[in-house]
């Protein structure tokens, strides 16, 4: 498996942090995930020759990117010339004034996916270049499971004959929200409306369609197929350690999971997720990672030359092969290394039975009481639609709470 990217990083592609050709002329301060400045190193390298320039790179959690922007913004600090934006937190970096929109971006939106584009497309603007999608998808136990199975019925019979072994058919965090949504959108239900391209915050559709069915069905099967101890905040870890362990013959999880897999040793294989009980494939959320400039940024033509640079297709096929995150570039995608690549293949082929993790801040709003509709339906039974119904009413409440609390803090014109 993936031995494209086994034999680039065999090859000991690298280069030194801060590479520079005039150490007199601009420094481009880049920040790269955690662990994953090995997949840049080398765009950065040439781009430092090519442009003379000083490119360093720095290491951080991209889920904090924002927030450590924000406060070197408020504290006068200086800011990374390049950070990572993740999809659904875009509208929030736009009003807070964090990032800069990317003007080349409106000739190169067609070198990549719509559906990763879309997701940084605001008010006629692009504030952010692909670096890398993800979304939900299988891992299977090649030892348990001679081929992934198309449906939750096959899955159902695997747990159903492998509990006499003391195992489990396919498992995860079916109890959350992040996971569950994938099983009610499948029957109809949504986050939020749009209005054209714009999210509708007052257009809540967890309730809509059949999403009922969903709820009752992933509810019915968390009972019978899912362990007591993975319903609970340890679950998560205890979903890694179960398949492992050879105790779960399948998962539901994310690009993340891969490495700590790949390093376990065990055999195994990667598809998309299944169709459930109505013909309709699972539906999970899909994010998207971006490259944004930073609006403080002194460097920004620079910065932007920098992310165009960084994702011609030579560098960004590179990128995977040491992070094993997909960049979404059609160019990318097309490369047989990449189209006969079971994982990418799996990812690729999930996006396009996916829906964006909305970017608006409302989004905020839908955990706590999805999560209390999901527990409840699963542990007290309550009738889904009821259920939803509930949730859909606190959500429109906590957003109408935020609207009045935004009106008062405005300034009074008539004073």
């Amino acid at each position: 498996m993936r031995t494209f990217c086994k034999t680039l990083i065999a090859l000991g592609i690298s280069v030194a942090l801060g590479q520079t050709a005039n150490a007199a002329g601009d420094v481009l301060t880049i920040w790269e995930d955690t662990n994953k400045a090995v997949g840049i190193e080398l765009a950065a390298r040439d781009f430092a020759k090519e442009n003379k320039v000083k490119v360093v790179i720095e290491q951080k959690d991209s889920a904090s990117h924002l927030n450590e922007v924000e406060k070197l913004v408020e504290n006068g600090g200086d800011v990374p010339d390049v950070f990572i934006v993740i999809s659904d937190r875009t509208e929030e970096a736009v009003n807070k004034n964090v990032i800069s929109d990317l003007p080349f971006m409106k000739a190169d939106a067609s070198k990549y996916a719509k559906l990763a584009t879309d997701v940084f497309h605001i008010n006629g603007k692009y504030y952010a270049a692909p670096r890398s999608i993800e979304t939900l998808v299988v891992y299977y136990n090649k030892d348990l499971l001679d081929v992934p199975y198309e449906t939750i019925d096959g899955y159902e019979k695997a747990g159903d004959r492998l509990a006499a072994q003391g195992k489990y058919g396919l498992v995860g965090k079916l109890d959350e929200l992040y996971i569950a949504y994938g099983m009610m959108s499948a029957y109809g239900a949504y986050v939020f409306g749009k209005n054209g391209e714009e999210y509708n915050k007052y257009d809540v559709g967890f309730a809509s369609g059949n999403a009922d069915d969903g709820l009752t069905n992933l509810a019915d099967y968390v009972r019978r197929y899912i362990p007591k101890q993975l319903q609970t905040p340890e679950g998560w870890g205890l979903v890694d350690k179960m398949f492992i362990e050879g105790h779960a013959a399948a998962v539901i999880n994310g690009p993340w999971a891969l490495d700590s897999y790949a390093k376990s040793g065990i055999n195994y294989g990667i598809a998309p997720l299944p169709k459930l009980k109505n013909g309709e494939y699972f539906r999970p959320f899909y994010g998207v990672k971006g490259y944004a400039v930073a609006k403080n940024s002194q460097n920004k033509d620079l910065a932007a030359k920098f992310i165009e640079f960084a994702n011609q297709p030579k560098y960004a096929l590179i990128r995977y092969s040491a992070i094993a995150e997909l960049p979404p570039i059609n160019d990318v995608i097309a490369n047989p290394l990449i189209a006969n690549d079971d994982f990418s293949n799996a990812i690729a082929s999930q996006m396009l039975n996916a829906d964006p993790m909305p970017y608006i801040a409302e989004t905020v709003q839908i955990w706590g009481p999805m999560a209390d509709a999901i527990k409840s339906v699963i542990a007290n039974k309550q009738n889904a639609k009821q259920a939803l119904n509930d949730a859909v009413v606190k959500i429109n409440k906590a957003i109408s709470n935020t609207d009045n609390n935004q009106e008062d803090a405005l300034p009074n014109d008539s004073e």
